[in-house]
This record gives C-alpha cells, sequence and structure tokens, in this order.
C-alpha cells in the first residue's frame, strides 16, 4: 500500500542547508525506494522578494510535489507565514496524507501544527488523523540578541509541539540523549541516523583528473573545510590552528599545507581579517559556494576534513559523511551532540575538544605527517558510510517509524 508523507520543512533546495539537503534527499528517496506518494510544505524565500502575495508555489522535483507557500517576515533567521495552517487544513479535510513528518525547529511550521488542533481532534474521531512524526534535527539555540529573547516562548511552544506528535526521530543516541528537550518524551523517541545520496560524489576519471588540478593549483596536503561561515562553525579556532601547524613547521623546517574554506556567510570579511593578522594568506584559500557537483572535486582532492564547531548547534555535521563516502577522514569536535557519532575516533578520523587550537592542530599535523594512516582511517571512514549511513537504511528507518505508527 502506498503511503502518503507529507514533509513539513522551514526551507528546500535550492536553498542550501543540512536539513534542506536531509529532507530532499528523504523525500526523493521515499518516493523510488519506498514507493511512496510525497509532498513538502515549506516557506518560499521568491515569494517574499517578488511579492507574489499568498500565492502557494507548486512544483516538482523528482516525482516530490513541493509547495511553496508566500514568506510574511524573517525573525532571528526563521521564516513566518499564516498560510502554512491553510495548507495543513487542506490535507486534514481531504484525507490527503497519512503521515505529517515534521523538521524540527521550525518555529511557524511547530505553531500551525498546534493552530489547528481542534480540526486534528475532529479528523481523529472519523479516523482520519494523520500520524503526526517529527525528526528533531537540533535544538534551538538563542545565541544573541533577538534570537535569545523569542527562545523563552520558543521553549512553551516546543514542549506543547513535542507532547502532541506521536514520533520523535533522533538521528544519533547523543541527540536523544543530550538534547535540552527529548528525555522528557523518550518513551517517543527512535533513534534513525542520518544517510546521504552519495552518487553525485562518485570518483569517475574525469573527476578524479579536477581533483588532480585542483591539487596542482592550490598545493597539497589539502586540508578541506565546508560549510558556513557563522560563529558556531569555530573557523576563528581553524585559523589559529592553523597558524600554530605552520609555526611548528618553520621551526622544524616543514609544515607545508593548505586549507580550502568552501562555504559563505556572514563572517566572510572578519575570517578574512583574522587570516591576514595571522600571516596566514598564503596557505589559506576562500572560494565560496560551490555548487553540488564542483563540491565532489574539492573531497576528491582533499587531504582531510576538518569540522571545528564549537557549540552544539552543529548537531550533526553531513559533511562528514560527505567526506567518509568519498574516502577522506575527518577531524571534528567533541560535541555533546551527533558530530562525534558520525565521525568515529580513531576509526574514521579523529575527535579533539571544540574550542582548542593546540589540540586541533596536533590531530591536523597527524593525519598529514602519515600518509599511511589517513589511507587507512579513509578506508574505514568508507567502510563505515556504506553499512552505516547510507540512504537506504535512512529511508528504511523512517519507514519503519512510519508502520509502527500506521499499522493496525
Amino acid at each position: 500500500m502506498k503511503r502518503r508523507i507529507l514533509h513539513i520543512s522551514k526551507r528546500y533546495p535550492p536553498h542550501v542547508g543540512g536539513v534542506e539537503r536531509h529532507v530532499q534527499d528523504l523525500a526523493r528517496a521515499q518516493v523510488v525506494k519506498a514507493e511512496c506518494e510525497v509532498d513538502v510544505l515549506c516557506v518560499s524565500e521568491e515569494s517574499a522578494r517578488t511579492g507574489l502575495g499568498t500565492r502557494v508555489l507548486w512544483e516538482r522535483d523528482r516525482g516530490v510535489v513541493v509547495a511553496r507557500v508566500p514568506q510574511m517576515a524573517l525573525v532571528a533567521s526563521n521564516p513566518v507565514s499564516a498560510h502554512l495552517r491553510r495548507v495543513l487544513l487542506d490535507s486534514l479535510r481531504n484525507h490527503r496524507h497519512d503521515i505529517w513528518h515534521f523538521h524540527y525547529p521550525f518555529p511557524t511550521g511547530e505553531a500551525g501544527f498546534l493552530q489547528v488542533g481542534r480540526e486534528l481532534h475532529e479528523a481523529g474521531r472519523r479516523g482520519e488523523v494523520p500520524g503526526v512524526v517529527c525528526s528533531y534535527h537540533a535544538d534551538f539555540v538563542g545565541e544573541a540578541g533577538l534570537k535569545r529573547v523569542l527562545s523563552v516562548p520558543y521553549v512553551r511552544l516546543t514542549r506543547r509541539f513535542l507532547g502532541a506528535v506521536d514520533r520523535i526521530v533522533a538521528a544519533s543516541p547523543q541527540v536523544a540523549r543530550f538534547s535540552r528537550f527529548l528525555p522528557e518524551y523518550k518513551e517517543k523517541v527512535r533513534v534513525v541516523t542520518y544517510g546521504i545520496d552519495a552518487t553525485l560524489l562518485a570518483a569517475d576519471e574525469r573527476r578524479l583528473q579536477e581533483a588532480a588540478a585542483l591539487r596542482a593549483q592550490l598545493g597539497s596536503p589539502l586540508v578541506l573545510f565546508v560549510g558556513r561561515l557563522v560563529p558556531y562553525k569555530g573557523i576563528d579556532v581553524l585559523l589559529r590552528a592553523c597558524a600554530l601547524m605552520r609555526e611548528r613547521g618553520e621551526s622544524h623546517g616543514g609544515g607545508s599545507f593548505r586549507l580550502v574554506i568552501v562555504g559563505e556567510g556572514p563572517l566572510l570579511h572578519r575570517l578574512q581579517s583574522l587570516t591576514v593578522d595571522l600571516r596566514l594568506s598564503s596557505c589559506v584559500h576562500f572560494v565560496g559556494a560551490v555548487a553540488d557537483a564542483g563540491l565532489a572535486t574539492y573531497y576528491q582532492a582533499a587531504d582531510v576534513l576538518v569540522l571545528p564547531s564549537v557549540t552544539p548547534n552543529e548537531a550533526f555535521g553531513l559533511v562528514q559523511l560527505e567526506a567518509h563516502a568519498c574516502g577522506v577522514p575527518v577531524v571534528s569536535t567533541n560535541l555533546p551532540s551527533g558530530v562525534p557519532y558520525a565521525n568515529a575516533d580513531g576509526i574514521s578520523g579523529f575527535t579533539v575538544p571544540p574550542g582548542d587550537p593546540n589540540a586541533l592542530a596536533s590531530a591536523l599535523e597527524r593525519l598529514l605527517g602519515d600518509e599511511e594512516l589517513r589511507a587507512r582511517l579513509g578506508c574505514q571512514a568508507q567502510a563505515r558510510f556504506r553499512r552505516d549511513f547510507s540512504l537506504e537504511s535512512m529511508t528504511a528507518g523512517i519507514r519503519a517509524v512510519y508502520e509502527e505508527l500506521l499499522s493496525p
């Protein structure tokens, strides 16, 4: 029997982000591998820019029907739209979906769900209520300013929402254990780890040639960072670690390396200035945003991927899986989140304390200075990825959560 799924997510590609990429991979796989009918409900950036009023933009993405409701405002990086509730009501009244699958944190989505509580109750009396699943991607962390102020009422909203859903999916045991909220709802929590579609990362002959050309252009060994240039990513810590590596290398007659930073974000100019201050301009390259197809070339060229995140805002780090799929070991931080679950210390790379430039430098030096160790950890990382983090295993795990709710 074909299941009818509605994913409710803040954004959807081409918007760039780990959750958006996850929702797209899962939705596409559910259409092809699980033979489901899949819709995605999200907020459009385009409508806010072009003044499309109340129009819902409909499109297809490889069999997935995507409905983008117009954005009315953007508050603390979260899109606000009153139109999401309208689509949820239509789903209820016409019994369009068997499962509503929310992707937290998304304040407009959680509020919209709670606003249709009466209609959900009536649908339940008719035996037509959908099962409600929440993928809990990360805690909502109020770092500063308006976001910190909004975190207080959002705590109340979150507890009401999590109390009302049927199942909560965490991507790692660490998220289930260390999350601010999930221990309160542990009877509802199921762990289904992330998986990614690695087909775009395959190492064909053309891509290997491009990777070799990139290494010849930039130099080697090559350390790669991929991600948004935002505070919690810890890129300033990475630059200070690179300064230590350069100083140690100069004192020992070696230590040559290149750091390539792929991504955009509000800290770009500050990080570029820090690079100059630390005398790293000759070995650090900011290349901006890179499309998925081009990103594979950087992974194939890299000797090590580094994820130096400093707060649990980094809930998992899908870039680690992308690197592992390409046989590239990772140095990441031992956060109370899914990051060290994705990168097993001593197996697929190394983990170090967050915010510690010296520890980060030492781990990178150890890998860059030992080609045999890099090759061994890279092979183990790739094998672990294929065993534990495939798109197929994630899709099957989510399907099992659905069936637990829907089976009589």
